[in-house]
């Protein structure tokens, strides 16, 4: 291709440094690349020409041929707006411009025909068109056009300075001009052939300039087609890559804990999908590579106890797990459930949060260092450096939407760390030292002398080791715990050793022994061999090499291997969603209730409604049930959600006074201690409603509780509803979720709520909430620009999103390094997309 299309915009005719730096701020264009991805937003039907006589009175876009046969000032309140009198054959109409009169004046020529664009408004008796887009006649119709006008994203910024569509539209036909519309392929032919597609360069085309309808929707199919592919291509290759080069810890048995626990102690049957769940994580657990799993499921699905036995899972290999939360109400929760069932196999466990007293800290922080403690709850607070485990194996985080990256991170370096390590490695050498003295005194000695001179052997293999022939990065004498090694894959934990002439004394043979001994008790495994065979036959000792790194896990002894990791939510996330921005994780889905559980009846009532509600309260009371009342609480107004709480709670403590009711409070101001105070005397029954705000929408657990209101239900989101109302139906009495609200609904507002009342399902109310408020916001700040699509949209375009993870899997499945010829346009594309990562930086 004669142009580069990572050339920067400002070369572009037509465009120069001012445009370029408009074009850069407000739409993020900076080169050819950027232009040619800037897709339309819509597009209007140029094949029609009006005339004026024809014009309906329904202010549509239309176009004219005609002339200007004069202009006119007309003073207003503020200046003058400028009038032209355009005429056809068949009437004449008014155009009207109300700022640049003076450039429009000198640039227009009358009784010259132009064809005008723009939207027809009537007004005093006549037709005008405000600020109509003009092109001469026979410029027109020699432009690069097509049938659909293309319109494209813009900012009244670009408008107030004159970078109007047309203007866009120019600029992109130029383009085409420069690059002579030939742009490389992306695609495979297989794909392509298989799909129907049109190739790269006739889908740009069509796409800005469609010369038909049909040829529009090809082009638009192909673009997003291509555009899902790669992200899943991607996101699949991250997938692989994660499990072929992050080792986790082999959990090669299911023993005492996990056996005792599911025969003797487990309170129900587990349902189908909670098995299914736990054999994909037996299995991931089982391989060499780390579990990187997400855990969907719906409110009381039973995550919990799926999670629980995950973690006996570790404990019968002999590691330490743990459970990470976002609150301190939900980490309590957790552990005082946990406990009961912890007691039973005789565990240790514990709970850490930001409350726990200093010398809890450090009773926990000495245990967990010696192993004692088996198990640990907490929230954050399991992320201080002051936490160190000794040997933790799995890692569980519950919600993980509310932790950021980098706090998901830091449990990843929660493996044994160095000092353990090196602790391991001095009580080995201790016991060697005591046992075998004088040769390890001698081992001592010689190692650094024998160091000194490097040996013909030694140098012809590290060339060949240095050049990765055999796909492994090797260092060269590498110290490993106060040891001199040879060579060392430390991905592999390998250690080679070329035995020079002077190895031939018995004393020398009883120093290479203990090393060898030492260093494969501290985790390596070493291979020796003689100067001899590294000079006589090179190919055979990297064949024996290459062998015995096939055979071996990874992970490098000499940093933190990472626990396996078991993300968990309650939020479903609809499918489309999940596939892009969990596309790299594993998903396992509880998409069944546990057998006995009743549907939640939900209905919505107005506040005109509140004393039959009230009635309905009493009589759930006098029936031994319990009550929540939830107010909103958002951000940007918590003085006024606090003035609602409490004026709720003035209302509701005159309504139901005591002594025959008793209320409890919670709220985001209270102190920890106060919060938990009050909602263990809400979980004891000592209180029979709980007034709060969404500081309960996760995690609180009382079987009892069989009514919750949620005060100005137009205010929550939809996840948030079905997690409130969440917090019901836990027993086995029938529960209601009754939806407060005023009168006074947007459209949205009455769709979450009739959806609300209409279903239970998390996965259908997830993609409802998909659909209205877009993947951008239901990901939250934490993760936007997560799916910062040029064309696509995974809510309109699902099947075509699960059409190209299909194929990525297809392709990846045959062909996982993009090796062959088939293949090698997709490799050359991914390559490219990686180097200039603002083409397609759509994953976060």
């Amino acid at each position: 291709m004669s142009v580069n299309l990572q050339t920067p915009i400002d070369y572009l005719k037509g465009v120069g440094p001012n445009r370029a730096d408009l074009l850069r701020s407000e739409l993020g264009i900076h080169t050819y690349q950027d232009l040619i991805n800037l897709f339309p937003n819509r597009y209007i039907d140029r094949t029609k020409y009006y005339k004026i006589s024809e014009l309906q009175r329904n202010n549509a876009e239309i176009q004219v041929i005609g002339v200007i046969t004069g202009f006119k000032e007309v003073a207003q309140k503020r200046g003058k707006r400028l009038v032209a009198t355009f005429k056809d054959d068949t009437g004449t109409m008014e155009l009207v411009w109300f700022r640049g009169q003076k450039w429009i004046r000198e640039s227009l020529k009358t009784n010259i025909p132009y064809v005008i664009f723009g939207r027809a408004n009537w007004f005093n008796g006549k037709y005008n068109m405000p600020h109509p887009e003009l092109e001469l006649q026979s410029e027109h119709e020699n432009n690069l056009r097509s049938a659909m006008q293309a319109i494209y994203p813009s900012t009244e910024k670009l408008n107030n300075k004159g970078i109007t569509n047309r203007v866009v539209t120019k600029i992109m036909q130029q383009l085409f001009i420069e690059t002579k519309g030939n742009y490389t392929e992306t695609l495979s032919e297989n794909i392509k052939n298989e799909l129907k597609l049109i190739s790269k360069s006739e889908a740009l085309f069509n796409v800005h300039f469609p010369k038909t309808p049909e040829l529009l929707a090809r082009a638009q199919f192909r673009l997003k087609f291509e555009e899902l592919f790669y992200i899943q291509l991607q996101l699949i290759l991250k997938n692989l890559i994660h499990k072929s080069k992050i080792k986790g810890f082999p959990f090669e048995k299911v023993s005492t804990y996990f056996n005792t626990f599911f025969s003797e102690h487990l309170p129900f049957e587990l349902t189908k999908a909670q098995k299914r769940v736990l054999k994909e994580i037996r299995t991931d657990l089982g391989s060499n590579a780390q579990m990187n799993r997400l855990l969907q499921g719906d409110v009381g699905s039973g995550k919990t106890i799926v999670a629980f036995m995950s973690m006996l899972m570790a404990l019968d290999n002999g590691f330490q797990a743990c459970l990470m939360a976002p609150t301190e109400i939900l980490s309590v929760q957790h552990y005082n459930g946990l406990y009961e069932l912890c007691k039973l196999l005789n565990i240790n466990i514990s709970i850490l949060t930001g409350s726990s007293k200093a010398s809890e800290r450090k009773e926990i922080h000495k245990n967990l260092e010696n192993g004692e403690l088996q198990l640990l709850i907490g929230t954050h607070a399991l992320l201080e450096d002051k936490v160190k485990f000794k040997n933790l194996g799995l890692a569980i985080i519950d919600e993980q939407h509310r932790f950021g990256v980098a706090q998901r991170s830091k449990l990843w370096k929660k493996g044994p760390p160095q000092s353990s390590q090196r602790e391991d490695a001095k009580t080995v050498r201790r016991k060697y030292m005591t046992a075998r003295p004088s040769t390890y005194n001698l081992m001592k000695q010689f190692q650094h002398e024998n160091k000194k001179n490097s040996t013909e052997s030694e140098r012809i293999l590290w060339e060949v080791l240095r050049a990765k022939k055999i796909g492994y990065k090797f260092r060269r004498q590498h110290i490993i715990d106060e040891f001199i090694v040879d060579f060392i894959c430390l991905e592999k934990n390998l250690i080679i050793e070329v035995d020079g002439d002077y190895h031939n004394t018995k004393e020398q043979q009883q120093i290479d022994e203990l090393r060898t001994i030492i260093l494969n008790e501290i985790g390596f495994n070493v291979i020796r061999f003689k100067n001899s065979q590294v000079i006589g036959n090179i190919d055979n000792v990297l064949n024996q090499i290459e062998s015995q790194l096939k055979s071996l896990p990874s992970g490098e002894i000499s940093g933190a291997t990472p626990p396996h990791i078991l993300v968990m939510t309650a939020t479903p996330i609809p499918r489309t969603l999940a596939m892009s921005v969990y596309g790299d994780l594993d998903i396992s889905v509880i998409d069944e209730l546990p057998a006995g559980r009743k549907p939640i009846k939900t209905v919505h009532r107005y506040d005109n409604n509140r004393l039959n509600v009230f009635k309905f309260i009493r009589d759930e009371i006098k029936l031994g049930r319990q009550v929540y009342v939830v107010y909103p609480l958002i951000q940007e107004s918590e003085s006024m959600d606090y003035k609602d709480l409490m004026d709720g709670y003035e209302s509701i403590v005159r309504d139901f006074p005591m002594p025959d009711y008793q209320i409890s409070i919670v709220h985001g101001k209270m102190k920890p201690a106060d919060k938990d105070y009050e909602m263990q005397r809400f979980i004891k029954g000592e209180t029979q409603i709980m007034v709060a705000t969404t500081v309960i929408e996760v995690g609180v657990n009382v079987p009892n509780a069989s009514v919750m209101i949620i005060e100005s239900a137009e205010r929550f989101g939809l996840s948030q509803l079905h997690q409130l109302r969440g917090r019901v139906g836990r027993g086995a009495e029938q529960s209601y979720c009754i939806l407060m609200t005023s009168h006074k609904l947007s459209n949205d507002s009455k769709t979450r709520l009739e959806t609300m009342v209409r279903t239970n399902d998390g996965f259908e109310i997830a993609e409802v909430d998909l659909r209205l408020r877009g993947p951008g916001d239901i990901m939250g700040t934490q993760q936007s620009g997560v799916l910062n699509l040029k064309i696509a949209d995974i809510v309109k375009d699902k099947d075509i999103l699960k059409l190209a993870r299909h194929h990525a899997k297809t392709v990846l499945k045959l062909d996982p390094t993009l090796v062959s010829l088939d293949h090698k346009v997709i490799l050359d594309t991914y390559r490219q997309m990686s180097k200039y990562k603002n083409i397609w930086n759509y994953i976060s």
